[in-house]
C-alpha cells in the first residue's frame, strides 16, 4: 500500500494546526496564513516521490526544505510573536505569488529533467577513483587551501578596515588568482578525505577528520567567517548522507548544537572586534579575546539592538518583497545586466584585465536605497534577481532553467552509482545552486560552471575503476521488493 498521499495530507493538516495555533497566540494584524499553507503544501510535495536520502529526489527535497526556510519560517515565527515587519499586503501579495509560482515551476521542470532519457541509465558504466588517489588528492587540496587561507587572512587582508584590505593591491594578478583558487580547493579536499574515510572506515582517517573539523572552526572564528567554521562538519554530514543513503544522527546533532551555541558567540565576536583588530593580535591574545566575546554575548544577542538570529539571516522574503514592490514604484528593471558575468565565466581576470565587475548586492543596496553605505551587500535571492531583470517572464524561464539543472544533476545520483565524481557533482550543485540560491545568480553560477569543469578534469585524470549497476541483495522479511526483479531494493522508497 502506498502511504505517501496519506502522509502528505496528514503532514499538511498538522501544519494547518500549527499555523492556526500561532494565529491565535500572536494575534498578528497582518497574518500570512494563505502564503504559509500554500508554500508548505508546495515544499512538502516532495514526500510524494522521495525515494532515498541520496536518490533521484534528494536534491529536490533539500531545495524545497531550504525554500521554505528562506520564504516561510520568518512568517511562521511572526505568527507566534505577533510581529508584523513584512511588506506583504492582501490575502496573497504579488511577491508571495512570485515565490509560490516560481517554486512550482522549478518542481515541474525538475521532474521533467529527471524523467528525460532515463530508460538507458542502467546500461552505462561509471568509473571511480582508487582510494589512494582520493586520499592523497584530498590531503593535498585541503593542505593547499588551509595554507592559502592563512596567508590571505594573516598577511594580505589582515583585518576588515580599509588599511587592512590594501594588501590585495600589492599582489600580482597571478598570485591573487592562485590564492583564491587554492582556497576553493579546501572544501573539495575535506570532501575527498571524508569519502575515503567512509569507504575504508579507518580509525586513523576518523582522527584526521576530527582534527580538520577543529582547525576549520578555529580558523573560522579568528577570521570571522562562519561558513568556514561549519564547512567541515557540514561536508562530513553531506558525504555520509549521499554515499550511504542515511543521515548521520550523531554528526547532525553535533552540528545543530554547534550552530545553537557557537552562532551567538560568532555574532558577539564580530561586534566586539568590529574589524579593527588584526588577526595576529587575536591569535596572540586568544584567551583574553574569547573572554571578552563571551562577556558581550548576552548584550549582542538580546535586547532591542540585538544581532539577527540564524533563521533571521536566512530569511529572503523581505528581499523579494522589496524588489517586487520597488519595481512597481518605478525602480528600473535590469534587463539581464546583473547576469552578464555568466557569459565570461571561463575568462579569468588574469587573461582579461579590464573584465567588468558587477557587484549585484551593492547595486541592490543603491537601487532600492537600503542603506547609505556603498559597500553594503544586500542579497536579492535568485528568484528576486530574476524578477528584477525581466519581471514575471524572468521568474518563469529562470526557475524552469534552475529546475532543469537540478533535475539533470539528480540523474547522476549516488543511490544508483557511488563514485567520487558523482559525489563532487552533487555537492558542488548543492553548494552553488541550492545553498547559493540566497545570493546573486552570476556569482553562484560562475562558481558552479568552473567547479563542474574542474570535476570533469579530475574525473578524466583519476577515474579508473569501473562501477556497474548496484548488486541487488537477497530479499529478507520486511524488505521492500522490486516486483519485476524479485530482489530487495538497495534504497527503498522512504514512505512506500
Amino acid at each position: 500500500m502506498n502511504l505517501r498521499p496519506v502522509a502528505y495530507v496528514a503532514l499538511n493538516l498538522l501544519f494547518l494546526c500549527v499555523v492556526l495555533l500561532g494565529y491565535g497566540i500572536g494575534d498578528q494584524q497582518n497574518p500570512r496564513v494563505l502564503h504559509l499553507l500554500l508554500l508548505f503544501a508546495l515544499c512538502s510535495s516532495v514526500i510524494l516521490n522521495l525515494d532515498g536520502f541520496n536518490a533521484r529526489y534528494a536534491l529536490l527535497g533539500i531545495f524545497l526544505g531550504l525554500y521554505f526556510v528562506y520564504f516561510g519560517v520568518q512568517d511562521l515565527t511572526n505568527l507566534y510573536t505577533g510581529l508584523d515587519d513584512n511588506g506583504s499586503t492582501g490575502v496573497l501579495s504579488e511577491s508571495e505569488r512570485v515565490i509560490l509560482f516560481g517554486g512550482a515551476i522549478l518542481v515541474v521542470f525538475y521532474r521533467f529533467a529527471l524523467s528525460f532519457g532515463k530508460k538507458n541509465k542502467d546500461r552505462k558504466i561509471a568509473y571511480d577513483w582508487p582510494i589512494a588517489s582520493v586520499l592523497s588528492v584530498g590531503i593535498l587540496f585541503w593542505g593547499l587551501g588551509i595554507c592559502a587561507t592563512y596567508y590571505w587572512y594573516f598577511h594580505v587582508v589582515t583585518d576588515k578596515t580599509l588599511e587592512g584590505t590594501r594588501g590585495i593591491a600589492k599582489l600580482s594578478p597571478w598570485l591573487t588568482t592562485g590564492l583564491v583558487l587554492a582556497q576553493m580547493l579546501q572544501p573539495l579536499g575535506i570532501l575527498l578525505i571524508a569519502y575515503a574515510w567512509r569507504i575504508t572506515r579507518s580509525k586513523a582517517m576518523l582522527l584526521l577528520i576530527i582534527a580538520i573539523v577543529g582547525i576549520q572552526v578555529l580558523f573560522g572564528f579568528v577570521i570571522d567567517v562562519k561558513g568556514m567554521a561549519i564547512t567541515g562538519g557540514v561536508l562530513i554530514i553531506v558525504t555520509i548522507t549521499f554515499t550511504e543513503g542515511r543521515v548521520p544522527k550523531v554528526w547532525l546533532a553535533g552540528a545543530l548544537v554547534f550552530i545553537y551555541v557557537a552562532f551567538p558567540v560568532f555574532q558577539a565576536y564580530r561586534a566586539v572586534i568590529d574589524g579593527n583588530v588584526s588577526r595576529t593580535n587575536v591569535v596572540a591574545n586568544l584567551g583574553a579575546t574569547l573572554e571578552k566575546v563571551l562577556s558581550a554575548e548576552n548584550r549582542v544577542n538580546h535586547g532591542p539592538e540585538r544581532a539577527q538570529t540564524f533563521l533571521e539571516r536566512l530569511s529572503l522574503k523581505a528581499s523579494v518583497e522589496m524588489i517586487v514592490n520597488g519595481t512597481a514604484r518605478g525602480v528600473p528593471f535590469q534587463h539581464g545586466f546583473t547576469l552578464t558575468p555568466i557569459l565570461s565565466a571561463f575568462l579569468p581576470r588574469i587573461l582579461w584585465t579590464d573584465k567588468p565587475d558587477i557587484p549585484t548586492g551593492r547595486i541592490v543596496n543603491r537601487a532600492f536605497n537600503v542603506t547609505d553605505q556603498d559597500d553594503t551587500y544586500i542579497s536579492p535571492s535568485h528568484i528576486g534577481e530574476l524578477y528584477w531583470n525581466f519581471g514575471w517572464p524572468g521568474v518563469i524561464v529562470g526557475m524552469a532553467m534552475i529546475g532543469t539543472v537540478l533535475g539533470t544533476v539528480a540523474r547522476f545520483n549516488l543511490a544508483e552509482r557511488r563514485t567520487v565524481t558523482r559525489l563532487l557533482l552533487v555537492v558542488v550543485t548543492l553548494e552553488s545552486v541550492i545553498h547559493g540560491f540566497e545570493s546573486s545568480i552570476a556569482g553562484s553560477y560562475v562558481v558552479w560552471l568552473r567547479c563542474i569543469a574542474a570535476v570533469g578534469l579530475l574525473h578524466l585524470a583519476f577515474a579508473r575503476i569501473p562501477v556497474g549497476s548496484p548488486q541487488p541483495k537477497r530479499a529478507r522479511p520486511g524488505d521492500v521488493v522490486d516486483q519485476e526483479a524479485g530482489t530487495a531494493l538497495l534504497f527503498p522508497n522512504l514512505l512506500r
